[in-house]
Order: C-alpha cells, then sequence, then structure tokens
C-alpha cells in the first residue's frame, strides 16, 4: 500500500489540489465575484432580479465544484467502472443542481407574480405552481434515468399520453384560466360596468373570475360566460355607472273582464241618459278599454260612443266633435263623462231628432273589470327600465301609460313619473308625455319610448 503510494504520489497529490483549487475558487466566486456582478446589476430593474442573481450563484457555486471534482478524476489513476460511476454521479449532480435552481428561479417569481396578482387568479396560481412542480420533477427523473442508461421508453410514452389527456379534460379550464388573466388584469372589463355582447345577452358586471365573466341581466337573471368565449366576443362596454334610482320602478299589468250591464240605447237621448248615470267602469270601458282594443284604427276616436254614433246613427258632425275629446287631458272619469254628456246634450237641443238605429244595432253598456297585478320586474336604473320595457307586455304598457292618470290624478303617466321623481330626468319625463298615446298604436308608442330613452343614454355615455 505504501509502496502504490510511494510511486503514485504525485497521481494523488496533483488531482487533490486540482480538487481543492476549485473549492477555494468556488467560494471566492460566490462570496467576492457576485457581489461585483450584483452591483453591475444594480441598475436592472425587474422584481426577480435578486432571485436570478441568488439562483445564479447557487449554480456556479456547485458547477464550480463538480468541474473541479471531474477534472481531479479525469486526471487521476481512476479508470473502468469506478470512473464511469464517478461521472455519472457528477452528471448527475450537474443536471440536478441545474433542474433544482430552475424550479427555484420559476417558484420564486410565480409567488412574486402571484402577491401581485388581482384575487379571482389566487386560486389558479396556486395549480399552477403544482402543475410546475410535478412538471419540473418529471423532467429531473427523465435526465437522471438517461444518465444512468435505465430505459425510459414505456416511462416517457406514459408522461406524453398523460399529459395529452390532462390537456384534453382541462383544456377549456386552460382557455379559461389564459383569457382570464387577460381579462382581470388588464381590466377589460370591471365590476359594474353594463356591456352589451353582440349575442344580445346584456347587463351589469358582477363578478369576474378565473373561469367565466357573472352578469346580472335587468330581469335578475344571471348569466355565466366562460372567459375563452368572452374574449373573442364582441362587446360594448358602457364604463359610466348607471344612475340609481331613489325608487326603483315596479311593472304591473292588468288583466281586464267585460261584463254586459243589460242596458242598451237606440238614440241620442237614451244614450246621454245612460251616459249620465252609469257607473265609472262603464265610461272607462267605452272610453280607455276601447282604445286598447281597437288600437289599430288609426288615427282612432277617442271613444265608442262617437265610432258608434258615426257609423251607425249617421250624425257624422256629433261623432267627429266627440272624436276630438282628448281623454288623455283629463284626470278623472268624471269629468271625461261630462264632457261627453255636453257635447250629446248641446247637440240634441240644438237638433232635436228621434232618429232610432235599426234593431239588432243598439249600443250595449258594458262594464270594464280590471285585476291588476305586479310583474316580476324591477328596474332601478335606465338602462333596466329601457330593457324591460322593450318586451313587457301590451297589457302592462297600457296600464302604466293610459291607467295611470286616473289613479295619479294628474296629467302625466307612471314612466314620466317615476323618471321625474326617481330619477331627476325632467326633460325625458316631459318628451315621453308630449307623446299622443291616441295617435299610435301602443306598439307605435312602445318603440317610441324606447328610442327617446336610448338616445338619451347615448348622450350621456359620450359626454
Amino acid at each position: 500500500m505504501f509502496e502504490w503510494i510511494e510511486k503514485n504520489w504525485i497521481s494523488i497529490i496533483v488531482p487533490l489540489v486540482v480538487f481543492l483549487s476549485f473549492i477555494i475558487l468556488s467560494f471566492w466566486i460566490r462570496f467576492k465575484f457576485l457581489k461585483y456582478i450584483s452591483a453591475k446589476l444594480e441598475n436592472f430593474k425587474w422584481i426577480g432580479r435578486d432571485i436570478l442573481l441568488e439562483n445564479v450563484s447557487f449554480l456556479i457555486f456547485y458547477w464550480t465544484i463538480i468541474l473541479g471534482t471531474y477534472i481531479a478524476v479525469e486526471i487521476s489513476p481512476l479508470k473502468d467502472s469506478l470512473y464511469v460511476f464517478i461521472s455519472r454521479v457528477l452528471l448527475s449532480g450537474f443536471f440536478l443542481s441545474l433542474i433544482y435552481a430552475l424550479y427555484k428561479f420559476a417558484i420564486g417569481v410565480l409567488n412574486l407574480y402571484t402577491e401581485r396578482v388581482k384575487k379571482p387568479l389566487l386560486g389558479p396560481f396556486k395549480h399552477l405552481r403544482t402543475f410546475l412542480t410535478i412538471s419540473i420533477c418529471l423532467t429531473g427523473l427523465l435526465i437522471i434515468f438517461e444518465v444512468w442508461r435505465i430505459p425510459t421508453k414505456s416511462f416517457f410514452i406514459f408522461i406524453v399520453v398523460g399529459s395529452v389527456i390532462a390537456f384534453l379534460t382541462f383544456r377549456e379550464n386552460i382557455l379559461n384560466f389564459i383569457s382570464g388573466f387577460e381579462i382581470i388584469n388588464s381590466d377589460i372589463v370591471k365590476k359594474g360596468d353594463y356591456i352589451r355582447l353582440e349575442s344580445a345577452e346584456e347587463g351589469t358586471v358582477t363578478n369576474v373570475t378565473w373561469r367565466h365573466v357573472e352578469i346580472r341581466s335587468f330581469d335578475e337573471k344571471l348569466i355565466l360566460i366562460p372567459n375563452h368565449k368572452f374574449i373573442k366576443a364582441k362587446l360594448e362596454i358602457l364604463r359610466k355607472p348607471p344612475k340609481k334610482a331613489k325608487e326603483p320602478f315596479r311593472f304591473y299589468t292588468r288583466l281586464n273582464l267585460k261584463e254586459l250591464t243589460g242596458l242598451k240605447a237606440k238614440n241620442l237621448k237614451e244614450l246621454l241618459d245612460y251616459i249620465k248615470k252609469v257607473p265609472n267602469s262603464v265610461i272607462f270601458y267605452h272610453t280607455h278599454d276601447f282604445i286598447e282594443e281597437y288600437q289599430y284604427l288609426v288615427p282612432q276616436p277617442s271613444n265608442e260612443f262617437a265610432l258608434w254614433i258615426g257609423n251607425i246613427l249617421g250624425y257624422e258632425a256629433v261623432a267627429e266633435k266627440l272624436s276630438t275629446i282628448d281623454i288623455y287631458e283629463f284626470s278623472n272619469m268624471e269629468e271625461i263623462r261630462k264632457r261627453i254628456s255636453d257635447i250629446l246634450e248641446e247637440y240634441i237641443n240644438s237638433n232635436p231628432s228621434e232618429k232610432e238605429c235599426d234593431e239588432g244595432e243598439e249600443f250595449h253598456f258594458i262594464k270594464s273589470v280590471s285585476v291588476v297585478m305586479p310583474t316580476p320586474y324591477i328596474a332601478h336604473d335606465l338602462r333596466e327600465f329601457v330593457q324591460i320595457l322593450k318586451f313587457i307586455s301590451p297589457n302592462s304598457l297600457f296600464f302604466h301609460i293610459y291607467e295611470a292618470r286616473l289613479r295619479l290624478g294628474k296629467v302625466t303617466n307612471d314612466f314620466s313619473l317615476w323618471l321625474k321623481e326617481s330619477l331627476g330626468e325632467e326633460d325625458l319625463a316631459e318628451k315621453i308625455i308630449n307623446i299622443d298615446p291616441y295617435m299610435d298604436t301602443i306598439e307605435n308608442i312602445r318603440e317610441k319610448i324606447v328610442s327617446i330613452i336610448e338616445e338619451h343614454l347615448e348622450t350621456e355615455e359620450v359626454s
């Protein structure tokens, strides 16, 4: 043994000196040279700079030791199987240190960005950290297997097939996460924005998650749109938050029933006598309900009395005079009754005629029986209001436009009253008041109101 050492001491001392020299060099690089590099990169502004320097320092330190060990082994008398074993150990150490440094760098940078990312993406970032750890570990295993000549074909196929299956299984989640990251961090839409999609879906954004965008529609429906579909959709974003009403507008509707009174008139005098004494619900039916039922007559007579007098009795002059009555300007049924009675009375006094209609063509007095019911639709602002207005039933429109005046005792309608008192939109309310409800069908009136409000909203968005 001593003889061998005496003969080969140079072969032992030189590799040992080389190894120790590289050990000293590695410590010098770590504590001196890298500090110098760090000072030079002081102006390099990036949040991951310190993590990068730390991992580079780690790699250079261990790689210097591995390199020194490899050179020492290379110039040593070690050969054959021991040489191969040590070479593989060193090569494994090289790749493992590289993989470990990459892992520390990737996780460190991911953590830094996780601190800056918005709350909805925190969950997916945690899953991404797990996925990154598993991927790097599997990569390290494949490299070590290759270094030690361990068969990797079946293992590699397993990983590839597993990855493909995982991607196909979670493909939509992956796409949603990528799209969600862009939506959230780029502030494409924010909570409280009112948006309108090309698919006609619209409403207020209530939440943005890494999976989907939540939209609350005007009828209180929750619409969930996957992020990868939302990012591709054409949409109109109305950033200006809608002005909330002091009191929300509840839409009502009514069911209207007809009830025969058994009263009928065959001439003007009988007609006048009955008009003076029938209940208000009868006058209401032959004026307001008549307009609703025969709204397709444009321009239409404002009451059924005028239609019967003109068509059946042939008194065109008095029929035309009755047709000019604007029942929209009256605030109660007694005023309408008196106006009709005065016209008929004046005509009868001036033209004492007893002309009667043919049998079967008498004027039958009908009573209106209404049942008022609330709808599920409530508007909290002007945008919700106009969207509900587009599809609400004609019965509901009639209730709020025509019957409102009689209930309120004012020369207005429910819509204008709400716009003025709850939203402070006096000009808008006045424009709707100025729409003549007796010169259009109920559907045309709907279109006009919608057009006025949407034009107003567009003007607000521009300003």
